[in-house]
């Protein structure tokens, strides 16, 4: 296993060369096995240049801002100034890569440092990625931000930034045994970024702890508030198709973690969700992700087509069959959802919902880098979403989702963080 802590908290106890002089010895022991980052020429003397320059624009210890110092992964579709942008595909970067966006500027003008772009799947759609999950390296660390969440994972990062179309937070986050945060959608911008499905894509986040992602939040999500509630909250468990996207081990896990919860004093109820089962069991979400990822690539597929993977090059191509009116009806069921949801949860009294991250476990091998159905409809509606790594199954990680509505992101925060003390402690 290739596992360190790497909190937030870290960089306040020795000195940033030291700390940086650290984490660089991590990175030149453990990138050869995990494989988490785009390989970078001079990456050493890139990385203490920055260090020269950041303390030169901050030399007043006392006047120095919230990231100083703290080093981000960065997924490799997002853009960041001096770095080309390949996103995993064999387009030339010179025609991927633009300015970077407001979210990166924000983290520049905060003091953040960046440790490098990460690996990702082809658009963030599907390839097989060199990156390994370094709980085990024979097995996936998800996708499609698979880079970001194996360098927190492995101590090389404390906090890593991703992005989720349908599951590429949550996922890799369970398998890799780290928290992912997903915000509400729209919540954080998502201007320099090359898109997958812009009507479901969302900036989204890997630490090591809760405690880091809400420092962490409280400084880069735009009007953060704190929000705190001596109640437990009421949790709603989904009835019907959603609760058989698992595996037998995965259940029996999830029920036990029920059990100790109702024992700790929480509220569970389970519900008649407002979906219906062949809309989250069929294809209708990859449809739409499809037809929307060849609008956004209909230029550069235009031209480079031949270089794009087959799995990508299929999915424009279908998407470029779906009728536009099919499209637009699913974009009207994303608001439609999201209010039912809402009703169903004021209906039943619920706070939070609650579910696996995953369906199983990181399965060996590298094709196949996650399940959809535990998050995708959680992501349709636009909802905030976290995996909390609370279990292992036969050694690998699972994580604890817990959903809430849209725009109550601090909420979800704040009680994800009660409910992982009430299952530690069990």
């Amino acid at each position: 296993m290739f596992l360190q802590d790497a909190s937030l908290a870290d960089i306040n106890k020795v000195s940033l060369t030291d700390y940086l002089t650290n984490l660089y010895c991590r990175y030149s022991t453990v990138e050869p096995y995990v494989n988490a980052f785009i390989p970078e020429e001079n990456f050493k003397a890139r990385l203490f240049s920055d260090v020269s320059s950041l303390l030169e624009k901050f030399p007043n210890q006392n006047e120095r801002p919230a990231f100083f110092g703290i080093l981000f992964a960065i997924k490799d579709l997002i853009h960041v100034n001096d770095f080309p942008t390949r996103a995993g595909s064999k387009l030339p970067s010179n025609a991927l890569t633009t300015s970077e966006g407001s979210f990166i500027s924000n983290l520049r003008s905060m003091g953040a440092l960046f440790a490098g772009k990460t690996v990702t799947e082809e658009f963030a759609y599907h390839s097989v990625t060199p990156t390994r999950n370094p709980h085990n390296i024979e097995h996936t660390p998800g996708g499609s931000s698979a880079g970001s969440a194996a360098s927190v994972a492995a101590g090389i990062c404390p906090i890593a930034v991703g992005t989720q179309t349908l599951r590429s937070v949550i996922a890799p986050a369970s398998f890799c045994g780290v928290v992912g945060f997903k915000p509400s959608y729209a919540r954080v911008a998502i201007d320099g970024i090359i898109l997958l499905s812009p009507s479901f894509d969302t900036i989204g986040f890997f630490t090591q702890d809760i405690e880091s992602m809400q420092f962490a939040c409280s400084h880069f999500i735009p009007n953060w508030h704190a929000f705190h509630s001596d109640k437990k909250p009421i949790l709603g468990v989904p009835n019907g198709m959603y609760m058989n996207f698992m595996s037998d081990d995965v259940r029996r896990a999830f029920e036990n973690q029920l059990k100790l919860l109702e024992q700790a004093g929480y509220s569970i109820r389970n519900v008649d969700m407002p979906w219906d089962d062949a809309f989250i069991a069929g294809d209708a979400m990859i449809r739409m992700v499809q037809a929307e990822m060849s609008q956004v690539h209909e230029s550069w597929f235009r031209q480079y087509e031949h270089l794009y993977g087959s799995s990508v090059r299929e999915a424009i191509k279908h998407g470029q069959t779906v009728p536009l009116e099919e499209l637009d009806q699913y974009r009207v069921g994303q608001m439609k959802l999201r209010i039912d949801l809402e009703q169903a949860k004021m209906k039943n009294g619920i706070d939070l919902w609650v579910s696996p991250a995953q369906g199983g476990v990181a399965p060996k091998g590298f094709e196949r880098t996650g399940w959809a159905g535990m998050t995708a409809i959680w992501s349709y509606a636009g909802l905030p979403t976290v995996s909390i790594p609370l279990t292992k199954i036969d050694g690998m990680p699972l994580g604890f989702q817990c959903i809430d509505s849209h725009g109550n992101d601090e909420a979800l925060l704040f009680w994800s963080k009660e409910i992982e003390r009430s299952l530690s402690s069990e």
